[in-house]
């Protein structure tokens, strides 16, 4: 009986290794993962006419795949020049749905219970073969909050109002009259009817997800030509999955539902459409091409694999699924982009400003901005003096992109305990002296009564083990100001108050997965109907 949790680790690590979806090369496998993906997809697509919440199982296809490739790259598979073969059986079919359906996703599940366990964020019981993580009574509450914010951010409404069905309707009106089958190969006109439509969802998509300046620039090209040649990409991928819908023979379609181009055709398509520099737009296909060696490499970062001899294959619903701005920072961060670094140090800059316009409507504030103290005390982000209450908010801001794993989230908690320890660096400063803090800091004089608290301010609010410094989402706090007056929103801040309640319909429970011979149970929120 196994009853070590790092021994029950080790084997279900291996667990996938005898799967019969190993066969053949890498890239063949690959390839062939990439089809399976993309068809379960298309079905989960066509499920969401009758069931909405059926589009949350492909950000779970998307973990899935993204953790088979990972196996595939660190397989006994031998690697091959020959080209694939775009014909994928019945049985090869089922094979690969396995792995991506019965082993990569509860497998991804499970890690994250394990890398919250080593994080000491969860604890871990084992009784015969059950596994059951939980949060410590000492730990902070609050995650329950941030994943609660983060569901409701990054859940399917942003995706159907992309996929508006009249604007999708009316796209494919223009489409459907010039999709044909050509021997088993689907063909369809580009027309620029056709274009003009499917780039008007493409762009919609950008905009919807849209957090940086337009002005950024990165090393080798500007966010504004990655804006349009990822556009230009999406709508393709949003016109080859709409006409391959239209197959009904399930094995011409599976044939049929990536794209499968030469990269020069690629190149040169997207050039033709964006009238982007040629160089430029290699420059940014190439960031977005697959690169399995890569640590922590993501499918969903970089959606075009390129097989041998060139030859790009595209999983339209990557492009179709993603969150385009969010995905190309994941690229850009782990590279050596000197640019980026610059836009980076600008980002605070900008909360700053989107707070300073809400507090506009209160006249009578006293505001600091980046206000140095001394020796090697952190500065202050943000400080807010109200006189009618005589209290003041000291805000540390930090702005991050949205974490869409376990080791992103702990990335962004530790960035936020940092800036909580900053914080309360300054509060005990000023606590020293608060009539000589406020003279230097706000330039007030007489105010050794004044109620001194602090904050973080964070952009995609990721969760704090902090119990005492109040850690507020950036969209929340724009939200208090504009509707409630200083005095209340510092009252808000302080008790915590701004948190958010778990609606009527969800419930505290636990994800259940069999796995490897085991059963693992991890904390999670149900809604409504998931609670089935």
């Amino acid at each position: 009986m196994v009853s070590d949790i790092r021994d029950i680790e080790k084997i279900i690590d291996v667990f996938h290794e005898k799967h019969p979806a190993f066969t053949g090369t890498k890239q063949q496998m690959v390839y062939d993962l990439l089809v399976t993906f993309e068809d379960l997809c298309s079905l989960a697509i066509m499920g969401s006419i009758l069931n909405p919440f059926s589009l949350r199982k492909i950000t779970d296809y998307m973990d899935a795949l993204n953790q088979a490739l990972n196996w595939v790259h660190n397989s006994s598979l031998s690697s091959s020049e020959e080209p694939i073969n775009s014909r994928i059986e019945e049985s090869r079919y089922e094979n690969c749905a396995s792995l991506i359906n019965d082993y990569a996703l509860p497998y991804s599940v499970i890690c994250s219970g394990y890398i919250s366990y080593s994080r000491k964020r969860l604890i871990a019981s084992v009784v015969e073969n059950n596994v059951t993580f939980d949060f410590p009574a000492s730990g902070n509450e609050s995650a329950w909050n941030d994943i609660l914010r983060e569901t409701s951010q990054m859940g399917i409404e942003g995706f159907m109002e992309v996929m508006n069905p009249v604007k999708i309707s009316s796209a494919y009106e223009k489409l459907k009259e010039r999709i044909s089958i050509q021997d088993e190969d689907l063909c369809y006109e580009l027309t620029g009817e056709v274009i003009d439509a499917f780039s008007e969802i493409a762009s919609k998509q950008w905009e919807v997800t849209k957090t940086l300046p337009s002005s950024w620039k990165f090393d080798l090209f500007s966010l504004e030509e990655y804006r349009k040649v990822w556009i230009a990409l999406a709508t393709l991928s949003y016109i080859h999955l709409f006409s391959s819908l239209t197959i009904r023979d399930a094995l011409v379609r599976l044939k049929n539902n990536t794209i499968i181009q030469p990269m020069d055709n690629i190149i040169s398509y997207v050039e033709s459409m964006t009238n982007v520099d040629k160089k430029i737009v290699k420059n940014i296909l190439e960031y977005i091409t697959y690169e399995p060696e890569k640590k922590n490499v993501d499918i969903m970062y970089q959606p075009i694999v390129v097989m041998p001899g060139s030859i790009a294959v595209i999983a339209p619903i990557l492009f179709v699924g993603s969150q385009p701005e969010r995905n190309l920072l994941s690229v850009v961060s782990s590279k050596t982009d000197f640019e980026h670094s610059k836009e980076v140090n600008d980002l605070e800059n900008l909360m700053v400003e989107e707070i300073e316009e809400i507090l506009q409507k209160h006249s009578n504030l006293v505001i600091v901005k980046h206000r140095n103290l001394e020796g090697r005390l952190p500065d202050i982000d943000l400080g807010i003096y109200d006189p009618d209450s005589n209290a003041v908010l000291l805000c540390e801001l930090k702005w991050f992109m949205a974490a869409d794993s376990s080791r992103e989230v702990y990335a962004r908690e530790d960035d936020i305990t940092h800036g909580c320890e900053q914080s309360s660096q300054i509060m005990a400063y000023a606590m020293k002296d608060k009539k000589a803090f406020m003279k230097k800091v706000f330039e007030v004089d007489a105010c050794d009564d004044v109620d001194l608290f602090c904050c973080v301010v964070a952009r995609h609010n990721i969760r704090t083990q902090n119990k005492y410094v109040p850690v507020i989402d950036l969209k929340k706090l724009k939200e208090l100001f504009s509707c409630k007056s200083p005095c209340s929103v510092f009252y808000i801040i302080r008790n915590h108050e701004y948190e958010e309640s778990l609606p009527e319909d969800a419930l505290i429970t636990y994800q259940t997965v069999t796995y490897g011979g085991f059963t693992f149970k991890i904390p999670a929120i149900a809604f409504g109907s998931m609670k089935k």
